[in-house]
């Protein structure tokens, strides 16, 4: 066989595997959304048949009875907050470890690393204590801190691999032209960081969205679309008809923010791996 046609065979191959893997990762979103669409008798009978008609029902119902307006605002405070913390607490840490020319910003780097490797169940129970001793809870306020003090970690490690991958010079033709420490960072090395403050917001976002556990703890109402979606799940009667219509609706404000930040997310991982 020529090379050429070998190869035109090899990627082939390639692509049926990415197709059928894609198909499988897929499947139960679009069983979820044909679901959405099915009155509940009708999805006990077959769940994985098209629907016989486009019941809207299902929507209407979670929107009124879930108030799902009123959360999916609350949804969006809460994440828009939580980023924004993060996102400038990151960004700061993460420029000063990566231009401190010292051997203590790797301990500290080091520390900060521990961190994302400790599973959040372990320290849950003393988070939601100190938590209460400090008034945390019940609150908006309180949650977004505790987000950002969980991701801000992960945060700052890839600010500072970012960071590393920008030229010193362009700070040092800076400081010459009379630039202090503030106006080197705020005009010329955070502008710099757009891909990969689109990273840290898609990534956190993602997480933070669809997160049912610290704003069930925290909150202990139904002021997010997770917590929302608890009204349709009974103890002996689970509602899936409704629960998809939920699923659905909460779904497509994340997935448009992702598509929408997709370039700047494989821009912001590559700039930040070219230099350690």
């Amino acid at each position: 066989m020529p090379e050429s046609k070998k190869n035109k065979f090899y990627k082939a191959i390639l692509a049926a595997v990415v197709y059928i893997f894609a198909i499988c990762y897929m499947f139960p979103v679009i069983i979820a959304v044909l679901n959405s669409f099915k009155e509940k008798r009708e999805i006990l009978i077959s769940a994985v048949s098209l629907p016989s008609s486009l019941y809207l029902e299902n929507y209407k119902t979670v929107i009124l009875k879930a108030d799902f307006f009123k959360v999916f605002f609350n949804s969006i405070a809460l994440t828009v907050s939580s980023i924004v913390l993060i996102i400038i607490i990151s960004a700061m840490a993460g420029y000063a470890i990566a231009r401190w020319r010292r051997k203590v910003a790797n301990v500290i780097m080091l520390i900060f690393l521990s961190a994302m490797f400790v599973p959040f169940h372990t320290v849950m129970i003393t988070l939601l204590k100190t938590a209460k001793d400090l008034g945390a809870t019940g609150n908006f306020p309180g949650l977004v801190l505790i987000y950002g003090a969980l991701m801000c970690p992960t945060s700052i490690f890839l600010f500072r691999g970012f960071v590393k991958s920008i030229p010193i010079e362009l700070e040092e033709s800076g400081i010459i032209d009379g630039c202090n420490i503030f106006n080197l960072a705020l005009r010329i090395v955070f502008p710099l960081m757009k891909p990969i403050s689109a990273t840290v917001a898609v990534i956190n976002a993602l997480w933070i969205w669809n997160d049912f556990l610290l704003p069930y703890l925290i909150l202990a109402k139904p002021l997010t679309i997770p917590l929302s979606q608890m009204y349709f799940y009974g103890k002996y009667n689970q509602q899936w008809h409704l629960i998809m219509a939920g699923f659905v609706i909460s779904t497509i404000p994340i997935v448009v923010f992702f598509f929408s930040m997709q370039k700047f997310i494989i821009k912001g991982l590559v700039s930040g791996a070219i230099k350690n």
